[in-house]
């Protein structure tokens, strides 16, 4: 009987031993992965719907000289009638001054598996001209249109040892996701204004807004840490293309080549594309998901109208927010300047529908009085007068935040309009910044 009583406690102790050790190990991997979670964040966290785009240029461009009187950016490939090539001809984006001998240029790629640069057939096509410079493209049409070239330079003389601009990648097919890619203008002055970028890009993040461009040289560290953040966290995608020209154009000129790139651009990225300062934010009349907006409204291809409502800071802060410890923009100024926001648009574009020479184009903002100017590019840096508006104009505005540089009338007035639509956002926006550490306690 004590052998019996003995071994049952023995077989007793192995099992209870082997099922601790099978607890241990368990306990162990959850420990870990809840540590996981800690640092990256939840699965809620994550839009498993939306993957982030890989076709993203690990070099992005910067402005060259190519010679005296004319810069180059950035080459993209384009579709030519009657082509199905991946790559028939690429354009570089280009500033050119006073009329230099632009047709007397040659142009070579630079393809993968070739030993040596391939010639290609040079042409150059003019966007706009304004103050003794022109935007245009600089065009090489190649006869491999299978093959998509990583580089591609112009020259005179065959001896020439010239500069490579880089050529972006080409999709399967163009990303056509729901949502908008958001292009961020470079600023007059010499830097950005670290508070209001910030608070733009994390506003835009949280009502669905996953893909940006910031036109910019430099960028605050704070700034930095708060979108790698939201890059680990999100699906957020921000990409930064250097904006630095060494010469001086008018407002038009650099914002027709604005918009060629960020519509460029959007074919990795959206469906949609808008250029914007980084003042400017979009705001949706009701909900908090700016993509439930957009397929809520029936936008046509090309350019559709959104009002800009000028919020100045001359006016009071809204009292409702007072709590907030650190300012914030877009919950403090809840009155904008009537007659300054009158007839102000800017073009929210869905790509498709619009074409010049064959070639899909961007239907350029642009400031017109009746009848319409001719150009399809930016007039007055992508402000435009009203010209009837769409759907999606009673239900997606722009606010604009900052100085109206005047001091002559104040939130009693006529001309000051009250709009609190921003504060349904009172309690998730702050929220939703300390968890990215832009508020803190």
């Amino acid at each position: 009987m004590k052998k019996f009583t003995k071994c049952t406690f023995m077989i007793a102790a192995v099992v209870s031993t082997l099922l601790f050790c099978v607890y241990k190990l368990r306990y162990d991997r959850l420990y870990h992965v809840m540590q996981v979670l800690e640092v990256f964040g939840t699965p809620s966290d994550f839009h498993s719907c939306e993957r982030k785009n890989e076709d993203i240029d690990l070099v992005p461009p910067t402005w060259l000289q190519l010679e005296p009187g004319v810069q180059v950016y950035s080459g993209q490939c384009v579709k030519l009638p009657g082509e199905d090539g991946a790559c028939p001809q690429v354009d570089v984006l280009a500033i050119i001054k006073e009329n230099p001998d632009i047709d007397s240029l040659l142009c070579k790629f630079w393809i993968e598996g070739s030993t040596q640069p391939i010639l290609g057939t040079f042409s150059h096509r003019v966007l706009m001209t304004e103050k003794g410079h022109s935007s245009a493209f600089l065009s090489c049409q190649s006869k491999y249109v299978t093959k998509v070239p990583f580089g591609i330079s112009f020259f005179r003389k065959q001896e020439e040892s010239p500069a490579v601009i880089p050529v972006s990648s080409v999709p399967d097919l163009p990303v056509n996701s729901p949502t908008i890619l958001t292009c961020i203008r470079p600023t007059s002055g010499s830097l950005m204004a670290p508070s209001m970028l910030t608070e733009s890009i994390l506003f835009h993040s949280m009502i669905g807004i996953t893909r940006f461009i910031l036109y910019a040289n430099v960028l605050p560290h704070s700034f930095q840490s708060i979108v790698a953040k939201l890059e680990i966290k999100t699906q957020v995608q921000v990409q930064v293309r250097p904006w630095h020209l060494s010469t001086e154009v008018s407002a038009n000129i650099e914002n027709s080549l604005l918009d060629q790139d960020c519509y460029a651009q959007s074919k990795l990225h959206a469906l949609h594309y808008i250029l914007l300062r980084e003042n400017q934010i979009l705001m949706p009349a009701t909900g908090s998901n700016l993509t439930q907006t957009l397929n809520a409204s029936l936008l046509e291809p090309g350019p559709n109208q959104l009002k800009v409502r000028r919020f100045c800071s001359e006016y009071p802060n809204d009292k409702k927010t007072a709590y907030l410890t650190r300012p914030v923009s877009i919950l403090q100024s809840t009155y904008y300047h009537k007659n300054m926001s009158a007839n102000v648009t800017r073009n929210l574009v869905r790509r498709g529908g619009v074409t010049v020479g064959g070639k899909s184009a961007p239907p350029a903002n642009k400031q017109t009085v009746s009848p319409p100017l001719p150009s399809k590019f930016a007039r007055n840096a992508g402000v435009v007068v009203d010209a009837g508006g769409s759907s999606i104009a009673s239900k997606m505005f722009i606010n604009e935040y900052g100085s109206c540089d005047r001091y002559d009338f104040s939130e009693n007035d006529a001309t000051a309009v009250y709009e609190a639509g921003a504060l349904r956002f009172s309690n998730s926006l702050p929220a939703f910044m300390k968890k990215y550490g832009y508020i803190v306690d």
